[in-house]
């Protein structure tokens, strides 16, 4: 009985040294090889338009990141931010501000092209002011907010990209008088300058 236990110990050592042997022998396949993925990273302006109870808003913001490409997939990891440009009449003698940012995760398929699409999801948080008259904030509201997007980008020179794309805002209540979530969960549409190497 030893005997035969001793065995089994024996093969079960030489099954997990095989298979420890063979894990660096025969690599993974994976989207994105990160042991040889090329290193980069972005930056630039976006400028989005959407709506909030009716009233058209338009938004300037930034973004930025970190990207790991390898072959013709490409990941990103970094935040963006956006501010609401112009104040939304808000009750009377009254106007509305909201800014919102968080991380950002992305994914580009062949970046190298001179035409390709790059898709992201932000995740974060955000507030809003109401303003009296005498510039006072009046009401104060947060919010969580997730948003995905996704742009049609041109390779303009080695260092630049301009893009333009869709996105939808998911927000929850800010808990602020007279507006809920379903009023910031809104689709938007905006142009993206990119300055950088992927």
């Amino acid at each position: 009985m030893n005997k035969y236990l001793l065995n089994s110990l024996s093969a079960a050592v030489v099954v997990i040294a095989t298979g420890l042997v063979g894990t660096h022998a025969f690599a993974k396949d994976t989207l994105i090889d990160l042991d040889n993925a090329r290193v980069g990273g972005f930056g630039g302006p976006i400028f989005k338009t959407s709506q909030i109870k009716g009233e058209q808003t338009f938004e300037i913001g930034g973004g930025g990141g970190a990207t790991f490409t390898t072959g013709k997939h490409s990941i990103m990891i970094g935040g963006a931010g956006y501010g609401l440009v112009n104040e939304l009449n808000w009750g009377v003698d009254e106007k509305l501000e909201m800014g919102y940012g968080g991380f950002m995760f992305g994914y580009t398929y062949n970046p190298e092209a001179l035409v390709h699409v790059d898709t992201q999801i932000l995740l974060g948080a955000g507030g809003v002011h109401v303003i009296d008259s005498s510039n006072q904030s009046s009401d104060t509201g947060t919010f969580l907010i997730s948003e995905i997007s996704s742009q049609v980008e041109i390779n303009v020179t080695d260092f630049m990209e301009i893009g333009v794309g869709a996105s939808y805002r998911l927000a929850t209540d800010p808990s602020i008088n007279n507006l809920d979530g379903d009023d910031l969960s809104k689709p938007g549409v905006f142009i993206s300058f990119q300055f950088g190497s992927l």
